[in-house]
Order: structure tokens, then sequence, then C-alpha cells
């Protein structure tokens, strides 16, 4: 079966198992046991952002201390080869999928290309179809609206914020103090830091379902210790004395936050009586974007990096009932998309029909007497700002081999550090890891350059919000950069979808719609760690332009003191494009429209 049937099918088939087993239970003349289910093991998942593989104390970082992190390395099995994307958009997708980033389409933070295939069963999808709960607790980051939103994609439950974080554009004023968040479709605040609020949201979830005998499947996907850098004091002070860098202070501060509150977590699993059915599984996302200056395991590269320091990663996986063995490393590669496949493994889960997975289940590797396996190769690559090339930002992953981009080869057993390509002396080795890559290249060449539209809603009263973000190969994630104008004088395109021909209002601002804010003023002040930021440029904005489809643009007037220019189009069934942008009073475009509201009238 073609995957364009399978998401589909799955959730009628969710629907399906749902209805049969409520009918089943009637039948029965009795209610589900909760003894039954409760012997079904819960799954957490725990994924940090942007803490790398070296940061953290049980990995010989020197300044850094995790005790609690250290405890749970100690109780776990600890993959040791383990790799992501080396951004976090891509292993988010690759996690939720068990396919590679450029075929499951989430390739890339900016520029458009981060929203997975409407056609791929997810994760919660799966574990939901097979009569799981389902809940998001913090960053999702594969979408912020419908029909990409985690509530669209099989979380019973989602506490979550928009964009990458607290920073991105769409979230222009949060604060890690004051936190604004969405639960399922309602803004709600906390006084709580955001770290706190969401091991607090998931916990008082995961009780009600543990209350009613209901298994349940947990993604606590932090957004720390991502910028911005602003720690809680009494975790910021223990290292800002330690480094020159305060920011690097409140990097480190972060994780010290995300320790505390895995302590918290252990203690309330062990007080439910939950902790020993509990798959725990601690992963990070990408490779460190702070702390390569004080410790990075002897790895190349950072964040961003095709080198073994931008996508090797922590992966812990605890499970005291199961059957994983003792607490030990196992030293067989392994790729996030591997997630998937091990857990419906390891639970005997039924999958969609002709689901497929770049990963593979590592259940016969945890049961194996010396954590071997079948030899494989894995790819790490995600997408760039413009249409993904081949070869671009990869890495193949064959033992100790690594083949970053097209030639260089290195043998991270003799040269852990990456220093010296030996491609020119093992050229079997380079000419088979590029057969591997080819070979996969060639199985999404034709859709490389396709990506995934924002679906216009079309139910009375809704509307879907547009940002820079989405602008189609041209990079403006974040409020620093919108704030300072970044992006061509008319912005980029975004490409949308709609279910109906017929009339639309579209309306272009410069500023998040919440903040009603003037077009013509600078943005609000910010500062990250304590620092002030710039609120970027104050605009002489006089009128307003917009293209749809890439005809002749319309143009209206900006009202003195207005918060956006509102229009009304005609947009066609299906694909469609606008690029929105303003212009000074002698008619001179001057920024993009960052901020776009689509509604049908």
């Amino acid at each position: 079966m073609h995957l364009s049937t399978l998401g589909l099918r799955a959730r009628r088939r969710g629907l399906l198992i749902a209805a049969s087993a409520f009918l089943l239970t009637a039948l029965a003349g009795c209610t589900r046991s909760t003894e039954v289910a409760g012997s079904r093991p819960n799954v957490i998942i725990i994924l940090t952002d942007d803490q790398g593989y070296g940061d953290m104390s049980a990995h010989g970082n020197p300044i850094l201390r995790t005790p609690h992190l250290d405890r749970l390395h100690d109780e776990s099995v600890r993959l040791t080869d383990f790799h992501v994307a080396p951004v976090c958009t891509p292993t988010r997708g690759e996690l939720m999928t068990g396919l590679y980033a450029l075929r499951n389409k989430a390739g890339m933070v900016p520029a458009g290309r981060n929203l997975m295939r409407r056609d791929i069963p997810t994760m919660p999808e799966i574990f939901r179809d097979n009569g799981y709960a389902t809940g998001l607790f913090g960053k999702w980051h594969l979408g912020d609206t419908y029909p990409h939103r985690p509530l669209d994609r099989g979380f019973d439950r989602s506490v979550w914020h928009k964009g990458w974080g607290f920073a991105s554009e769409i979230e222009y004023d949060n604060d890690y103090y004051y936190t604004r968040y969405i639960d399922q479709e309602e803004t709600r605040y906390s006084d709580r830091f955001c770290t706190e609020t969401w091991f607090d949201e998931a916990m008082d979830w995961m009780g009600g379902q543990a209350d009613a005998g209901q298994p349940f499947f947990t993604y606590l996907a932090l957004n720390t210790p991502h910028s911005p850098f602003n720690a809680l004091a009494r975790h910021y002070f223990p290292y800002g004395s330690q480094v020159d860098d305060p920011l690097l202070a409140h990097f480190l501060g972060l994780i010290g936050i995300i320790d505390e509150n895995m302590a918290r977590l252990d203690a309330w699993l062990t007080d439910r009586d939950l902790r020993n059915n509990t798959i725990l599984i601690f992963m990070n996302d990408n490779g460190t974007a702070k702390g390569e200056t004080v410790f990075n395991a002897g790895m190349r590269g950072k964040k961003g990096s095709p080198y073994e320091g931008g996508h090797r990663a922590i992966c812990f996986i605890r499970w005291p009932e199961g059957d994983l063995g003792e607490p030990r490393e196992v030293g067989y590669p392994s790729h996030v998309t591997d997630v998937l496949p091990t857990l419906a493994d390891l639970l005997g889960f039924t999958l969609p029909e002709g689901s497929t997975f770049d990963g593979t289940t590592l259940a016969p590797v945890f049961r194996s007497d010396d954590g071997s396996g079948p030899d494989r190769k894995i790819i790490v690559q995600y997408g760039g700002r413009s249409r993904p090339a081949k070869y671009s930002d990869s890495s193949v992953i064959w033992n100790s081999w690594r083949l970053v981009g097209e030639d260089e080869l290195y043998d991270i057993g003799s040269d852990p550090g990456q220093e010296t390509s030996v491609a020119e002396s093992h050229p079997e080795v380079v000419a088979a890891m590029k057969s591997h890559y080819d070979e996969y290249w060639a199985s999404i060449e034709d859709s490389i350059g396709e990506v995934e539209p924002l679906v216009v809603r079309e139910e009375p009263g809704t509307f879907t919000d547009l940002t820079s973000n989405s602008w189609i190969e041209v990079d403006c994630d974040n409020r620093t950069r919108t704030a300072e104008t970044c992006g061509p004088p008319r912005g980029g395109v975004w490409r949308i979808e709609t279910a109906r021909e017929g009339r639309y209002g579209v309306e272009l601002s410069r500023w998040p719609f919440h903040l009603a804010r003037s077009l013509t003023l600078a943005g609000p002040a910010a500062t990250i760690g304590g620092v002030p930021i710039t609120p970027g440029k104050a605009l002489p904005v006089r009128s307003a332009s917009l293209s749809v489809n890439g005809g002749t643009p319309v143009s209206a007037q900006a009202e003195p003191d207005a918060t956006s220019v509102r229009f009304e189009v005609r947009l066609q069934q299906g694909p469609n494009t606008l690029q929105g942008w303003f212009r000074d009073a002698s008619g001179k475009d001057i920024t993009g429209a960052y901020y776009g509201r689509v509604r049908i009238l």
C-alpha cells in the first residue's frame, strides 16, 4: 500500500479498535480491569533541546554536575553509538515517524521545510491505535497550525508551545518565568519556570491515566537548554564563577534545572508504583549549542555539524521489569529512527498496513549476549534553507567509519576527533558507503523539492496564522532577526492549500498579532540571560502589498498606528502562494510581512 493512504487508514483503524474494545467490554458485562491495564508498560520519552553528549557529568564533563542524570545513566541500557540529526526539527520528525528527515519532509528548522508529510503514521498515532493514551508536554516544533499540530498528529493531550522556543518569531515575547503555553487549543499562562511546568503537567496527566488503569505514552519534549539562556539564579551561580561567558553559565544552569526535575519525576514514578513497569528513554536532539568549549567528549563539531559532535547523542533506556537485561553499554550503531520500531517490537504493537521505517528494531540487540546485531549503515542528513543537495550536510555511519560529505572518510576508532581523512587509503570503504547513500538518495530524489503546505482551515470562525519561518527558502525564524528586518524587502513566499475556491481574507502584520503593535514601531525590548537585546528598527510603513500566486500585487494603505493591513482576495482550490510586504510613503519596498493571517469569508 502507498503511504498516502496510511494516515487515513490508521485513524480509521484507531476508531474501529476503540469501538470494538467498547463493544467487547459491554458484552462481557464488566469494565476494563485496572490490574490488566496496569500490566502494560507505560512509556516516557524525554528529549532535551541543544544539550550535547558531553553536557553531563557521567560522560566526563569537568564542570557540570548532573547527579540525577548520572543515576539514570547507571540504571539504564546506554546506547554509546547513537545518532540524531544535527539540528532540532529533523530529529523530532525522525523520532515521530521512524523515517529519515528528507523522506518525512521535516528536514530543516526555517525556510518552509519543517512539516512532516500528512500521509505518514506517527508514533502517537501508533500508540493510540494500540490502546495507549498519548500526551505531549513542551516543545513540538513540527507545525503550529492545523493539521500539523500535536493534537492533529495523534496526541490526546497537548500542552505545548509554538515555534522552536521562546525567542522564535511566533513566540516573540514568551518567557521562561511566566510561560505562555497552549493546552489543546486554549492559551494559558504559568508562573512556574517552563521546565517545571512541563514536568508538572505531564505528571498530573500521567497520574490521571494511572488512576484510570490506562497505559500511557508521554513525550516530554523540553525547550531547554536552548536559547534564550536564562536559568534560575540558584542554577546559574554555581557556574557563573567558573566560566567567563555568562551565557555559557546560563546554558549549564539550564541543564541543572533539567537534572533537578528528572529527580522529581523519578520520585513521582516511585511514589505511584509506576517506576518498574515504565520504559523511560532519555535523549538529546543534536550536538551541544554552547558547551563545546568546556567539554565535547573528544568529538569534532557541535550543533549543525555533520561531524560526530553534531549528531552523536545521549540515549538511556530504563525498564526495570522489562527484558532489556542489566544496565550496560551497547555499542551497536543506532539512530533516532530506531526508537519507534524498537518500541513497537518490545510492546508487540500492530502496525498500520504497509508501514516501513528507515530505522530498525533494536530489541534483538538488547537480547543478544554481546550487544551485536546485523551489519548496517546509517545516514545522517538534514535539509538546507533551499532545495536539499546530494551529500550536503551528510554523514554515513558504518561501524567506526564516518563518510562526511562525498569524499571525507574517518575512522573514529583511531581518530575520534576526525582530524585526518583516510579516504585515499581506503577507496573500497568509500565506495561501499557511497553506494549505500546513493541508493537512499535515489529513493527520495524525485520528491526532494516538495514542501508540505500550510493548510487554510475552512470551519467558520477559524483562521490560519502564517509566519516568516514558513517563507520558502528564506531564513527568518527568530524574534531578533524579524525585529531587525531579516530577509529581502518583499519577504518570502508562503505556500498554502485551500479546501475550496472562494473569497478569503488576508491580514498582514510586522509583529505577532497578539502584541497588537503598530507597524511603524520598533519591537518590544527583551533580554537573554539578563543581557538586553536590540528591539530592532522603527520603520515608516505607509502601505502593504500582497501578491497571490505570483500575480500582480495589490496594495492597501496602512492607517496611522495600524497594527495590520487587510486584503480580500480570491484563492483557487488546492495549492496557492501568498507574498506580502510593506512600503514607505514613496512606494519603496522596505520589509516583508513577517506575520499573516488567512481566513475563508
